[in-house]
């Protein structure tokens, strides 16, 4: 129970520590409230996280711990994405259906661009997923994707996945760090 109790306390520590944060060190609150209303700086400080451990691996198919997660999450994009309800919302995918039991349809946004400006297309998650399940990529959560038997291109923004069995969660598995 003591180390629940401290992994609470060090992330309550650190989501206090982060708020906290100012770009502007000698700001004190009657700077601030003074300031409120008038025009912002488009000029940001450092915010820093401290965290309990180091990344292990960036790769999105190359860990399963929590630090690599926290900056992948960060780095990555996804299909899907969870609200603040939880509730399963379009990202990559503007919109994804069950059309058998077996199979998922997701149409993507047009016109996304990666940090080197090729397009994003189905092509990427066709490629993005059998990598999640390769054998040689050794991914530690492909439990998650291992019932994909089959990721089928259908056009540019079109994506087919199809499972050996009926699995409704799967577009909530989507948004795991691990796809990327």
């Amino acid at each position: 129970m003591k180390k629940t109790y401290k992994t609470i306390a060090g992330g309550f520590l650190a989501v206090t520590m982060l708020a906290a944060c100012s770009s502007d060190p000698e700001e004190t609150s009657s700077d601030a409230s003074e300031s409120e209303g008038s025009e912002s700086s488009s000029e940001g400080g450092d915010a820093v996280l401290a965290m309990g451990s180091d990344a292990v691996d960036l790769d999105p198919h190359g860990s399963n711990d929590t630090s690599s997660s926290h900056i992948r999450t960060n780095i990555y994009e996804r299909l899907v994405m969870h609200d603040e309800n939880t509730e399963l919302q379009p990202h990559l995918a503007e919109e994804f259906e069950q059309i058998d039991d077996h199979t998922w349809e997701f149409k993507l946004v047009e016109g996304v661009t990666f940090h080197n400006g090729e397009e994003f297309t189905a092509d990427d998650v066709k490629a993005t997923l059998e990598r999640a399940v390769a054998p040689e990529t050794a991914n530690p959560r492909v439990f998650l994707y291992e019932m994909i038997e089959d990721v089928e291109v259908v056009d540019d923004y079109t994506v087919h996945i199809t499972t050996e069995y009926p699995f409704a969660p799967l577009p909530a598995t989507l948004p795991m760090t691990v796809v990327g």
